[in-house]
């Protein structure tokens, strides 16, 4: 089994926009001795995880590039659909990119990025070695760096725009802790993420957990509230491990309801939620759409963003009303990208900035559909030619000129054609390969 030539294989795809359907990817892994499933679609995950982490580590991007860029990542990922009897049972749903992203840069504090060099050294499938290289020979840690802390990290999505040597991660299952210690975290380890070390309390200065959820077998008591939901009972022992300065970003199941006098609907939620508004800061509870925004890591269940901001100096208070004034965005589902970056507010750009930003999130969408359209017989009057070293599609005018669609500038008109043409893109690509 060659786990290193199929995951630099998908990465590498990945980065040219090839689109894969379940079948496909299965049948890619199989050239490199991967039949089992549940690897194929853990190291598919970790492929994306390490594309992604790239990204959101590229200096030269501002971070709403940066999640345009993860945003159009996740959307030619193939659909991680595939599930075994352990996977359902632990409920494992790693969290999609474009949200990994906003919640791991939420805890990040502003000069956590600085000196990060763990993309230097990918390994190009040396079966041998670490998937990241020597990425892990980091420098020694100060200590005034902030720590950051994943409980239950999965293959390492929730982590992406943390610094490799400032984060700590945990994980039970042995496939996903492998491809953890293939990374070079600054603690891989593996204990029960209800009784974290008695060490680990309020040591970090960044939380983000995505527990698997479910009941517990016996409800478990944090002070006076009686947690009887796993997930709920995870997350509130991975904040006793935050700093009361620090933030925290948690992803849990399913969407808050409210009963007629506009108070959490009694049950687990209620008790929950008031357990984290009556301790802690709390920025937002975002609501998110599962089929919009989820689906593509294998479940369309909706889901919540929980951001918090710190310990609360004095413990007081309870979830409030969704009535009071100020609280209806609480009911409010985010049903796009878009409408995600800014609930959760990262960048305070000026007009400008965004004008232009979201100017290039328009030409990123266009590049998709252009990839999209790859396999594809150009429609009367467009063909595939190459233009700046990209194949892309481009209508010829009638009088003898081109246009095309420009990633940056738009539509660009009456350009003298100085290429061959091509009525499908895979004629034009093997074209201009050899030429």
């Amino acid at each position: 089994m060659d786990k290193n030539g199929y995951i630099s294989k998908v990465r590498e795809e990945l980065k040219a926009g090839h689109r894969h359907s379940k079948t496909t990817i299965e049948s890619l892994a199989k050239g490199f001795g991967i039949t089992n499933k549940n690897l194929v679609k853990e190291f598919t995950e970790l492929a994306i995880v390490l594309n992604a982490r790239e990204i959101a580590h590229d200096s030269s991007l501002t971070t709403y590039e940066k999640y345009l860029d993860i945003v159009a990542l996740y959307q030619s990922q193939v659909n991680l659909s595939m599930r075994t009897s352990m996977s359902v049972l632990m409920q494992q749903y790693s969290t999609p990119a474009p949200i990994s992203l906003l919640a791991s840069s939420y805890v990040l504090k502003q000069d956590g990025l600085s000196g990060y060099k763990a993309f230097k050294n990918i390994v190009k499938g040396d079966k041998n070695a670490k998937i990241v290289g020597n990425a892990h020979l980091q420098p020694e840690r100060s200590h005034q760096e902030p720590l950051y802390l994943e409980p239950s990290a999965g293959n390492g999505l929730l982590t992406i725009a943390l610094p490799y040597h400032q984060t700590y991660v945990n994980e039970l299952d042995d496939v996903r802790l492998s491809n953890l210690q293939d990374q070079p975290f600054a603690t891989v380890s593996s204990w029960d993420a209800l009784q974290p070390p008695y060490a680990f309390r309020q040591k970090f200065d960044g939380v983000v957990t995505n527990p698997p959820f479910g009941a517990l077998s016996e409800p478990i008591l944090f002070g006076n509230f009686r947690i009887k939901r796993m997930e709920h009972a995870m997350c509130l022992a991975a904040l006793r491990c935050m700093k009361d300065d620090g933030r925290a970003a948690i992803i849990i199941g399913g969407h808050t309801t409210w009963d007629e006098q506009g108070r959490v609907t009694a049950g687990h939620n209620r008790i929950f939620l008031n357990y984290l508004y009556h301790f802690y800061n709390v920025d937002d509870i975002i609501p998110i759409n599962g089929k919009k925004l989820y689906s593509r890591q294998g479940t369309s269940i909706n889901t919540r963003l929980i951001l918090i901001n710190g310990a609360k100096d004095k413990p007081e208070g309870a979830a409030p009303l969704v009535k009071t004034h100020g609280n209806a965005s609480l009911k409010t589902v985010v049903n796009t990208h878009e409408e995600l970056w800014e609930r959760v507010g990262l960048d305070k750009s000026t007009s400008n900035d965004m004008t232009k930003m979201k100017l290039r999130a328009k030409a990123i969408l266009l590049k998709q559909k252009q990839q999209s359209l790859g396999g594809l017989r150009a429609r009367k009057d467009e063909f595939w030619t190459e233009v700046k070293g990209d194949i892309i599609l481009v209508k010829k005018l009638p009088n003898g000129m081109i246009e095309y669609d420009d990633f940056f500038k738009g539509k660009v008109r009456n350009i003298r054609m100085k290429s061959e043409l091509f009525k499908r893109k895979a004629d034009a690509t093997k074209y201009f390969k050899h030429s």
